[in-house]
């Protein structure tokens, strides 16, 4: 008997299928491997799951939590009725998290719907001292819901208070999860070692040391977990920083571990604290000092140096701890002045990178610190003797020191009464933030100073074209224009222009060396806010006048022979220019609300909101040079009158309130307006002045003759008194402006205060 095909195929299948009968279509023939699993994140007993026809509730087994029985996939999950996601794949001995749960899940546990599952198993969790949790038949009886998906995590936290439970907080549930899950390497936090020495002196509150965590990928959670025998001794605040919370009374070691988390993950790293009977220590830092001299003098109000205690920094033990060394507080006295020296030993850590050097440098330098007992013994945090310590040394005694040799060092012309006042004000010269809780900006902030983890407090002068750095390696090589280079730290930030106004605390420039573009420096941050290419580019040689014109938000920018620019600056960020270069023959004027300046060789300008002088090579019947005076009224009345300066060589003037200060002949003559007329008023030639006015700011008269500057106090209009004269690492040429903090040199922007700080190299 023949077969029909189509019977033939029907034959054919239904002898195929007994073979392929099975949980998931998998082939009965394999073996029937009973495969165990386990429900974490944490361990958890009372999950209900079915594979194929078998159906369990997790549980404990073999002392291990979370137990599931299968033999074949997919492997179903629920509470109650509750369906919770499932499993396609598995594995022997796999574990199951929620995130394996939940399909969107790519590695962040801010996924809502995670978030959602998380929170309703912690919740629900009725063993919350024990270590796994456990939900019981009783509590899954309570459960009205049959699906997470549409829910919010706000409406979920309502439908478990229904139910008669408390919410546990989204962060808290996820921090928890991420804990109890498998951890992965890609996008979790990182922490490096930390171990360090404290003295079981220290005081509570102290904070001993400034932990290093990366958030990885991801953002932190805080607070970050400190675990281990004597943990709650510790605070580890948000920032990273150990801080001590109960006294130490005996020597001990302490290892803790932290656990820092983010969305991907977490990490954990093992810190060590040895708390030995000491003194307070405190670390010799360029680098890390190894096996250095420390030596401690007290300071006499003589200025005389005496030798009171010496120890070495610590050679041993990781990074962190090589360069402690003991303070010796035993030895001092609360209200004297001491000197800790540093000399000899070698850097492990020459370039602050906090990482090992394979081969040490040899220290051939000396630092110091100049400290008061009382504020090293009621520190609160480390004592570091590092090249800040130093250049605050050097800042404060370079013009007192002798050629004494040590250990009686002693001061010259010291006067021991400002010591403290010369140390905070130097002080606020070298770091632009506090590093202690008084936010205030003192000596005791330099002692505090860690050049690893405080670089950001720095002030500009020290940071710029590395100069710390660069001070950190001559120290430490013995080169003596270390001291030159302290002395050099004036300089804010560079750029090339030969045209400069500022008004306030904001830059208005030509770049003369590159792209002859108009630009707009906010002087503060340093950063470049506009920029606008001028159709036709300037030369180093042109001459400009910036005019800055605030009510009209627009600027003129007057080439003294050819030709005017107007700018638009309604958007600061985006200046535009109003109209096309024109040949300039006659004067300009205007309102004007700030002072601008210009130099050729036939004419010289000054002007000042409404008024614009003149002055050239024209003479009186005397031989006295003539200013020649424009002013626009506020009711737009114009008038202009000439006058005699009473000088033979006029070299510069400037304009302020009703005064006008001419230099000439090696004085000033000071002349006042009355009644639409200038008229001579007084004179200054106490001391021998010549010179460019770079400009009049709160009362003070900035006077610039080569490379010296004078300042005079003219409070007192007519009757100026000389404050000070130092050198300056630039000389006068068009553009140069000060608005009492900084002074633009065409080049550079400079520190008004550092300058003033530097005429002590001389």
């Amino acid at each position: 008997m023949r077969l029909s095909k189509l019977k033939l195929k029907r034959i054919l299948y239904g002898i195929s299928s007994i073979f392929f009968i099975g949980c998931g279509g998998t082939s009965q023939h394999e073996p029937r491997e009973i495969k165990t699993l386990y429900f974490k994140g944490s361990a958890t007993n009372g999950i209900d799951y079915q594979c194929g026809e078998r159906r369990g509730v997790s549980k404990t087994s073999n002392d291990k939590h979370g137990s599931i029985t299968c033999v074949y996939a997919p492997i179903k999950f629920y509470l109650g009725s509750l369906y919770l996601g499932e499993v396609t794949n598995i594995t022997n001995q796999q574990n199951i998290y929620p995130q394996t749960l939940v399909s969107s899940f790519d590695g962040d546990f801010n996924n809502p719907e995670l978030l959602k599952l998380t929170i309703l198993l912690q919740s629900l969790n009725d063993n919350p001292n024990g270590n796994h949790m456990n939900i019981s038949k009783g509590t899954k009886d309570k459960i009205t819901l049959t699906t997470l998906k549409y829910l919010t995590i706000k409406q979920l936290n309502q439908e478990i208070e229904k139910m008669g439970f408390t919410p546990i907080p989204q962060e808290e549930a996820k921090i928890n999860l991420i804990l109890n899950s498998e951890n992965t390497n890609i996008g979790k936090p990182t922490i490096l070692p930390f171990e360090e020495d404290i003295s079981t002196n220290l005081m509570v509150g102290s904070t001993i040391g400034q932990l290093t965590i990366d958030s990885g990928d991801g953002t932190l959670h805080h607070p970050f977990l400190l675990q281990g025998r004597g943990a709650k001794k510790f605070f580890l605040n948000n920032n990273g920083k150990l801080i001590l919370t109960q006294s130490l009374e005996l020597e001990d070691e302490y290892n803790l571990t932290v656990t820092a988390t983010n969305e991907y993950g977490y990490t954990t790293q093992t810190i060590k604290i040895h708390a030995i009977d000491a003194n307070k220590i405190g670390k010799a830092q360029m680098g890390r000092l190894k096996g250095a001299t420390v030596e401690l003098f007290k300071l006499n109000r003589d200025g005389s140096r005496v030798l009171v205690g010496t120890t070495t920094t610590k050679t041993t033990g990781n990074l962190n701890q090589i360069g402690n060394f003991d303070l010796m507080t035993n030895l001092m006295d609360d209200h004297q002045f001491y000197i800790y020296e540093i000399t000899g030993g070698v850097d492990i850590d020459s370039d602050n990178n906090g990482i090992q050097d394979s081969n040490p440098t040899p220290n051939q330098g000396v630092m110091h610190l100049i400290t008061k007992g009382i504020w090293v013994k009621n520190a609160m945090q480390k004592i570091r003797i590092t090249p800040l310590s130093e250049i605050l040394y050097i800042y404060t005694t370079k013009s007192m020191e002798s050629e004494a040799s040590a250990p009686k060092k002693s001061l010259k012309a010291f006067n021991y009464s400002q010591l403290e006042e010369q140390l905070n004000h130097h002080a606020t010269l070298l770091l632009k933030s506090s590093l202690d809780s008084d936010q205030a900006i003192n000596a005791q902030d330099i002692t505090f100073f860690d050049p690893i983890n405080n670089q950001n407090t720095l002030s500009d002068t020290l940071t710029y074209n590395h100069t710390y750095q660069t001070i950190t390696n001559k120290i430490r090589a013995n080169d003596p224009s270390y001291k030159s280079d302290i002395f050099s730290a004036y300089i804010v930030d560079s750029f090339q222009s030969n045209a400069i106004e500022i008004v306030g605390s904001t830059i208005y420039t030509i770049d003369m060396m590159k792209s002859g573009e108009f630009r707009i420096y906010d002087l503060e941050t340093k950063k470049l806010i506009g920029k606008l290419k001028l159709p036709n580019t300037p030369v180093e040689e042109d001459s400009h006048v910036i005019y800055v014109n605030l009510l009209d938000k627009d600027i003129w920018i007057n080439s003294l022979t050819e030709w005017t620019y107007s700018i638009g600056i309604k958007d600061y960020k985006k200046p535009l220019l109003v109209e096309n270069p024109f040949m300039k023959n006659s004067s300009l004027s205007g309102n004007f609300n700030h002072v601008a300046i210009g130099k050729s060789y036939n004419q010289n300008i000054f002007s000042k909101e409404r008024e614009v002088y003149f002055y050239s090579k024209k003479l009186d019947l005397k031989n006295f040079q003539i200013v020649s005076f424009f002013k626009t009224t506020i009711e737009e009345k114009i008038y202009q009158y000439q006058f005699s300066s009473n000088l033979k060589n006029i070299s510069s003037l400037w304009a302020y309130k009703t005064y006008l200060y001419i230099i000439g002949d090696n004085k000033i003559h000071i002349f006042q307006e009355k009644n639409q007329k200038m008229e001579f008023a007084s004179k200054y030639e106490k001391q021998s002045i010549k010179g460019d006015i770079l400009g009049i700011e709160e009362d003070i008269l900035y006077i610039l003759d080569k490379k010296e500057l004078t300042l005079l106090d003219i409070s007192n209009p007519l009757e100026p008194k000389f404050i000070e004269r130092f050198s300056v690492p630039f000389s006068y040429k068009l553009g140069i402006k000060t608005n009492g903090n900084y002074i633009t040199t065409g080049s550079k922007i400079i520190s008004i205060q550092a300058l003033r700080a530097s005429k002590n190299a001389n």
